[in-house]
């Protein structure tokens, strides 16, 4: 009887820690929330920089957006203005990409570093977060 029990316990844990994995890591790539996109790149083949990541976004209806002489101007819809008074600014969870002193974002309870490259050159990691914020200066 005891046996069983452990049995039946093991395979409870084993079902319950699998689903966790299996929902776990299937996190959106693309979330959009009112002022923030949140790019993940869980699928991102290595040396893909951040716009070809964005662009293959983009062709398969998960992101729309536009760049102007190398800057992202538009995400969604929403657009940088005039005088960029407002505008698209990039930050990330990759350290070795990021700088905190060029200023940070927080974003369900951690600390992203403002990106030290453009979308066009920063070549994103795999399993890191990247987050354009709509901001007002």
């Amino acid at each position: 009887m005891k046996r069983k029990i452990i049995s039946l316990f093991t395979l409870f844990l084993t079902v319950l820690f699998s689903a966790a994995a299996f929902f776990g890591c299937n996190k959106e790539t693309v979330r959009l929330d009112g002022d923030y996109v949140v790019i993940t790149a869980a699928d991102a083949e290595g040396g893909t920089t951040l716009l070809a990541y964005m662009q293959k976004l983009q062709e398969d209806g998960k992101l729309t957006f536009k760049v102007e002489d190398g800057m992202v101007t538009e995400i969604d819809g929403k657009k940088n203005a005039a005088d960029f008074s407002s505008c698209w600014m990039l930050y990330t969870s990759d350290t070795n990409a990021s700088n905190e002193a060029w200023g940070t974002v927080e974003y369900e309870e951690k600390v992203y570093g403002s990106a030290v490259l453009g979308a066009e050159s920063l070549v994103i990691v795999k399993g890191e977060t990247y987050i354009w914020w709509y901001q007002t200066f």
